[in-house]
């Protein structure tokens, strides 16, 4: 499964196929959390994820 990391005004988004998975605002946002979040997603997904990061 494709999920892209992208900017969209001050918010930034874990999407796939037009689905939201996660978002911050860009003030709240951290590398740290964006970790997090993606070793979430993976662990769901038996590690079958890749992410495109667009900003």
């Amino acid at each position: 499964m494709t999920f892209n990391i992208e900017k969209v005004a001050n918010m930034i988004y874990i999407t796939s196929d037009d689905i939201v998975y996660n978002s911050w605002e860009e003030d709240n946002f951290t590398e740290r959390k964006l970790k997090n979040a993606t070793n979430r997603i993976l662990k769901n997904l038996n590690g079958n994820a890749v992410f495109n990061k667009t900003f």
